[in-house]
């Protein structure tokens, strides 16, 4: 067999790599749809602080504390989910995207293509989410 077309840490699939401008191209536009995200985040964050100074209901505060606490763990997530794409860009700047952190197996090209900002292939991300 041809070591050629073997997958090494150093040398990915050819199917990765005929697929890596497209997961590239997912990948910053899933970057693009965060920060926008986040930006709307702050934004809707500045409007509620504006109008700090008027009397309010007790309802309407109770719903202010639930849209606030929404809107923190939407954030959460979004820096999250940011924080998750840079590092999968990163890894295709250094060369070892697609290769998973925990057992250094090939991720799965359609796994990558479902998730662009995996960083673990399927049993290592089932192992990592097991409840201890």
């Amino acid at each position: 067999m041809s070591s050629t077309l073997m997958p090494t840490p150093d040398r990915p699939h050819p199917d990765l790599i005929a697929d890596l401008p497209l997961l590239r191209a997912h990948l910053e536009e899933h970057r693009r749809f965060r920060l926008d995200q986040l930006a709307g985040i702050a934004a809707a964050g500045n409007h509620r602080h504006a109008d700090d100074d008027r009397p309010r209901d007790p309802a309407d505060a109770d719903a202010d504390t639930a849209r606030g606490e929404v809107s923190l763990a939407l954030e959460v997530a979004a820096r999250q989910a940011l924080a998750d794409i840079d590092a999968a860009l990163e890894r295709i700047h250094a060369g070892r995207y697609g290769t998973c952190l925990t057992c250094r197996a090939p991720i799965p090209l359609d796994r990558l293509r479902i998730v662009p900002q995996t960083a673990h292939c399927h049993d290592c991300q089932r192992w990592k989410e097991k409840p201890r």
